[in-house]
C-alpha cells in the first residue's frame, strides 16, 4: 500500500477528530458516519470527501425519513449519555480504539484504505468505486502483519 496524502479540507476535518473517541457507526453504501463523543458525525463518502458535523445539521444532510432521523438523534444521545446497549440504527464499531490520536490514507490498486489510529487499536476503512465500509478486524490484522 501507497500512502495518499490529504486534501486540505481533509486535513482540516482530521484535525479536528483527534482526541475524539467513535462510539457508533451508521453506514450507508456510499457514506460512513463516525458518531463521535462531541455532539458531532464525522462523515467520510466513497469518493474520499468528509464532513464533521453537529448532529442535527448532518442527519438533515442524509435526507432521510424524518423518523429515521428521529431515533438516530435519540440513539446519538443515549450512546453518548449511557453508552446505551441497545441501539438499532447505529452499529458499535467493531472495537474499542481509545482516543483518535492518527488518520492516514493508503492506495492499494483501485481501492483507498483510511486507517483510524487510536490509541488503543486501529479502525480500518476501504473504499472502492461507489461503496465504503468498515474492513473486519482479521483482514486488517493481516494486512499490518503484511506491512511489517
Amino acid at each position: 500500500m501507497e500512502a495518499r496524502q490529504f486534501t486540505k479540507h481533509q486535513e482540516h476535518v482530521v484535525k479536528h477528530v483527534l482526541g475524539c473517541q467513535i462510539l457508533g457507526v451508521y453506514a450507508q453504501s456510499e457514506h460512513l458516519h463516525f458518531l463521535l463523543d462531541i455532539p458531532y458525525l464525522w462523515s467520510v463518502d466513497a469518493d474520499g470527501s468528509m464532513a464533521l458535523a453537529q448532529d442535527e445539521e448532518a442527519l438533515l444532510a442524509l435526507e432521510l425519513p424524518e423518523a429515521t432521523a428521529a431515533a438516530l438523534l435519540e440513539e446519538a444521545a443515549a450512546l453518548r449519555e449511557s453508552g446505551a446497549a441497545a441501539v438499532s440504527h447505529f452499529a458499535r464499531p467493531p472495537r474499542d480504539i481509545g482516543a483518535i490520536e492518527d488518520v492516514a490514507l493508503y492506495a492499494a490498486e483501485a481501492e483507498t484504505r483510511m486507517h483510524i489510529v487510536g490509541d488503543a487499536d486501529t479502525l480500518p476503512v476501504a473504499w472502492q468505486g461507489g461503496s465504503i465500509g468498515l474492513l473486519d478486524e482479521r483482514a486488517s490484522r493481516q494486512d499490518a502483519a503484511a506491512e511489517m
